[in-house]
C-alpha cells in the first residue's frame, strides 16, 4: 500500500514538473507583430510558362491550373463523391435553419476529410505522363497501378504539381501526397485559417511547432462556396510573425486546380462566398512530403489515453470503384489543361477603400493557431476585404484568383495569454521525434541556406552548417 502511494506521489510531482517547465517555457515567447512590412519571403514555386525579364524562371507564392481533370474522370469523381454525402438540418441559437453535409468514403470507410496517402514521386509522375502518350497507340501499354477511381483521380491531379509547379530540386525529393476531400455548406464554411503541417509531429521538437509540407494544393470540383483567403504571413522566428501585406483570394470553379506556398496562413471565410447559400461546396486538398506524414498513419479520431492510435485508412477491394479506362479520357479531351502562375500585373484594379467589409476571421484550436509557437496565446484576428468589388470581379470572371494589397490597418490582432489553458496532453514517443528530425533535415538538405527561403522557415535553428542546401 505504502509502495504505491509513494509510486501517485512520485508520478503526481512528475506530471506538476512537466505541466510548470511547459508553462515556464511558454511564458518567456515574447511574440511581435511589427508593424514594418512583412520582409519578402523566397518564392520556389515556378512554371514553365513563367518567366522574368532576364527570361530566367519566375517564382511564384502560387500556381492555378484550369481544367486539370478530363470531364470523364471529373464526373467520375463527383458521382462517387455526391453517393457519398448525407445531409442534415443544423438550426443554429441565434441562425435560421440550414443544411450541413457529412460524408463517409466506402473505399475506406472513413470520413470523406480524413487525410490518406499514396506513395508518388517525381519519376512516377514522369511515368504517369508517358503512360498517357503511350496509351493512344499501344493499347497492350498497362498504366501506372492505381488501387480505385479516387487515387486514380488524386494521381492525375499531383503529376501536374510535381512536374510543372514545384522545381525540380524540391519534386525530386517528394516521396508521396496526403489527401483529404473537402465538403462544406455555402454560407457556413468552417474551414478554419491554419498553417498547413503534419499534425502527427506537431510540437515534437522545440525549435520547430510546426512541419509544413513542401506544397499545399486545393482542386475545386464545384461552382459554389467559399474561396480560398491565403495571407502572406508566415511564423519566421519563434518570437515574430510580422502582418500581411497581401492577401491572395482564389474564387472556386469546377476543375479548378490552386497549389500554393504551404508556409501561409490560409482558410475560408463565410462572409465571402459565391452560389446560393445552403449549395455544396466540394473540394479535394493535397499536401506533398518528403516522407510518409504520421497522421496518415496515425488517426486523429481514434485515440486511446489522448495518445494517436495507429489506423492507417486501406482501400477495401470490394467496396472500391475501379479506376476508369484513361485511354479513353485522353482521346476525348477537349479542354487542355491551363497553368496559370500568379502574376501581379494579373490585378484588374485597387478598389476603393472606403467600400471594404470587416469580418472576424476563424482560426483552429479556439484562436491559438496564429502563434504556433506559443499555445497558450489566443488570437482575435479581424480583417477587412472589398466583398463586393471581389464578387463583382467573380461574376464578370468565374473562377479568378485575386490579390489585394492589405495595409497595416486592414489585419488586426488582439491576444491574450490563457495561464490556465492546458493543452491536451500528447506524450510524443521515440517515433514522432525522430520522424520530425528526419522530415527536418531533409528539408536543411533541399533548400538554400537563407532563413526565408526554407520550410518550414525555422528550420534553420536545428540545420547543422554543413547541411545546408547541399543536396541540391
Amino acid at each position: 500500500m505504502i509502495k504505491q502511494f509513494v509510486i501517485v506521489i512520485t508520478i503526481a510531482y512528475a506530471a506538476h514538473l512537466y505541466f510548470q517547465q511547459a508553462t515556464n517555457t511558454l511564458v518567456n515567447t515574447t511574440v511581435l507583430l511589427p508593424s514594418e512590412p512583412h520582409p519578402e519571403l523566397n518564392w520556389y514555386l515556378t512554371s514553365g510558362s513563367a518567366v522574368t525579364s532576364t527570361n530566367a524562371p519566375a517564382t511564384t507564392p502560387l500556381v492555378t491550373i484550369e481544367n486539370i481533370l478530363p470531364s470523364k474522370l471529373l464526373s467520375a469523381a463527383l458521382s462517387e463523391i455526391q453517393s457519398s454525402i448525407t445531409t442534415t438540418t443544423i438550426t443554429p441559437n441565434k441562425d435560421s435553419p440550414y443544411l450541413k453535409q457529412s460524408c463517409t468514403l466506402a473505399r475506406d470507410g472513413g470520413a470523406c476529410g480524413d487525410e490518406r496517402w499514396i506513395d508518388f514521386t517525381h519519376e512516377d509522375a514522369l511515368r504517369y505522363h508517358d503512360d498517357f502518350k503511350q496509351q493512344n497507340t499501344n493499347t497492350s501499354e498497362k498504366p501506372l497501378i492505381e488501387k480505385d477511381l479516387m487515387e486514380q483521380v488524386i494521381l492525375h491531379i499531383s503529376k501536374y504539381d510535381l512536374v510543372h509547379v514545384l522545381p525540380h530540386y524540391v519534386s525530386k525529393h517528394v516521396k508521396g501526397v496526403s489527401w483529404r476531400i473537402l465538403i462544406s455548406t455555402t454560407g457556413h464554411n468552417h474551414q478554419k485559417f491554419h498553417y498547413d503541417s503534419d499534425e502527427g509531429t506537431n510540437y515534437a521538437m522545440k525549435d520547430v511547432p510546426l512541419i509544413t509540407p513542401v506544397l499545399s494544393t486545393v482542386t475545386y470540383l464545384s461552382d459554389s462556396g467559399e474561396p480560398t483567403l491565403i495571407l502572406d504571413t508566415s511564423q519566421l522566428t519563434n518570437d515574430t510573425i510580422y502582418h500581411p501585406t497581401n492577401a491572395y483570394v482564389s474564387m472556386p470553379k469546377k476543375n479548378k486546380h490552386l497549389a500554393f506556398d504551404s508556409r501561409l496562413f490560409h482558410g475560408s471565410s463565410g462572409p465571402l462566398f459565391v452560389g446560393k447559400e445552403g449549395d455544396v461546396r466540394i473540394a479535394i486538398g493535397t499536401n506533398f512530403h518528403t516522407q510518409r506524414s504520421l497522421e496518415t498513419i496515425y488517426s486523429k479520431r481514434h485515440r486511446l489515453m489522448k495518445q494517436y492510435v495507429h489506423r492507417p485508412l486501406e482501400v477495401r477491394s470490394e467496396e472500391a470503384t475501379p479506376p476508369i479506362d484513361m485511354r479513353e479520357c485522353v482521346a476525348e479531351r477537349e479542354d487542355e489543361p491551363v497553368i496559370k502562375p500568379w502574376n501581379t500585373d494579373d490585378n484588374v484594379g485597387d478598389p476603393l477603400r472606403e467600400n471594404w467589409t470587416s469580418f472576424q476571421i476563424k482560426t483552429n484550436h479556439q484562436g491559438r493557431s496564429f502563434f504556433a509557437s506559443d499555445r497558450y496565446k489566443k488570437s482575435n484576428i479581424t480583417m477587412q476585404l472589398p466583398i463586393d468589388w471581389i464578387l463583382e470581379q467573380a461574376r464578370h470572371d468565374m473562377g479568378c484568383t485575386l490579390s489585394i494589397t492589405l495595409e497595416r490597418s486592414d489585419f488586426n490582432v488582439s491576444h491574450h495569454r490563457d495561464e490556465n489553458y492546458r493543452p491536451k496532453p500528447k506524450i510524443r514517443n521515440k517515433e514522432a521525434k525522430l520522424v520530425a528530425r528526419e522530415m527536418l533535415l531533409k528539408r536543411c538538405q533541399i533548400y538554400p541556406d537563407g532563413l526565408l527561403s526554407m520550410n518550414p522557415p525555422l528550420n534553420v535553428n536545428v540545420c547543422p552548417g554543413q547541411l545546408l542546401g547541399s543536396n541540391r
